[in-house]
């Protein structure tokens, strides 16, 4: 593969099986408009399908890109954590295998980042869905998104990092399995002193997913990892203990338009509102009242 030899920026891409995605974000890249020198670090966490042949065959194209193997542990927040490890440049900046980043968008996270230690950027829905949301995901007035009400976060799709940073704070934390790992890492990079901006043009086209079951299944998983959020930061938040009794309630009420789930109208916002309400309550019963929030698991060596 070319090489790139003094990158400013390293974009990395965790990915597992994403085979019918990945081509058309490495493109995207290889597209990007006035973008400062960079290389792209596909961390490769377990792939089974034609993954890695994507990134041998596109090598040639595109310089600077490299496959990393970070599939001795699952889950996302280990193989950003292992895409950084790899990266020879001073800035990081992350996005996904399923989504497509826009032309401009690593010049914008590149401009900001020489102003801010981490950054965050747009995420627009790429779904002909009536009833997709970003939920937590869409941005304030401010730009950045935000949970429980506490300080903001960058969505890790559309996320930019200092290196030195990173490290320093021993990257994501790897004990968040489903989701919400880069609100932990946001509120832990604001709590040590660095500073978070908002880069508006920095945008990237979302993929929610597009059957009934990935959708309740997303939903369900950001759900729990929310309840693990809570209980990983509980001291620090401003609001009281989340309710069982209310997310019992919730559950209950979502069960009753289980009919929906049939509309093609409705049918995927159905399944997504029912997926969360499952998984926050699954969150209770893992997190709070039967277990506790695992204990953090930082990157061993940041060197």
């Amino acid at each position: 593969m070319r090489t790139v030899a003094t990158p400013e920026i390293t974009v990395v891409i965790p990915v597992r099986n994403g085979e019918a995605t990945l081509r058309e974000q490495l493109l995207a890249l290889a597209s990007q408009t006035d973008a400062p020198a960079f290389e792209i670090v596909v961390s490769d966490n377990g792939s089974t399908d034609g993954t890695a042949e994507i990134c041998t065959s596109l090598g040639n194209q595109i310089p600077g890109l490299r496959v990393v193997d970070s599939g001795d542990r699952p889950g996302v927040a280990h193989a950003r954590n292992e895409g950084v490890r790899a990266a020879a440049a001073p800035y990081v900046v992350f996005c996904d295998a399923d989504d497509r980043v826009t032309p401009g968008w690593l010049r914008s996270l590149g401009d900001a980042l020489r102003r801010y230690d981490a950054v965050g950027g747009m995420v627009v829905v790429d779904v002909a869905d009536a009833s997709a949301e970003l939920g937590d995901m869409a941005p304030n007035a401010e730009g950045l998104g935000s949970v429980f009400g506490h300080l903001p976060y960058a969505v890790g799709a559309n996320l930019g990092v200092r290196r030195d940073v990173y490290l320093a704070l021993g990257g994501m934390d790897e004990s968040f399995p489903h989701g919400h790992e880069e609100v932990d890492f946001a509120w832990r990079l604001q709590n040590a002193g660095y500073t978070l901006g908002w880069a508006p043009d920095a945008r990237v086209l979302y993929r929610q997913r597009t059957t009934r079951r990935g959708a309740f299944r997303q939903a369900r998983n950001y759900g729990e990892s929310s309840i693990q959020l809570w209980t990983r930061h509980s001291q620090s938040l401003p609001v009281g203990a989340v309710s069982l009794r209310i997310s019992v309630r919730n559950l209950g009420r979502e069960l009753l338009g289980l009919p929906r789930l049939a509309s093609q109208r409705s049918g995927l916002g159905t399944a997504r509102a029912l997926g969360w309400t499952a998984g926050v309550l699954a969150g209770h019963l893992r997190y709070r009242k039967f277990g506790s929030s695992p204990a953090p698991r930082l990157m061993e060596s940041p060197q």
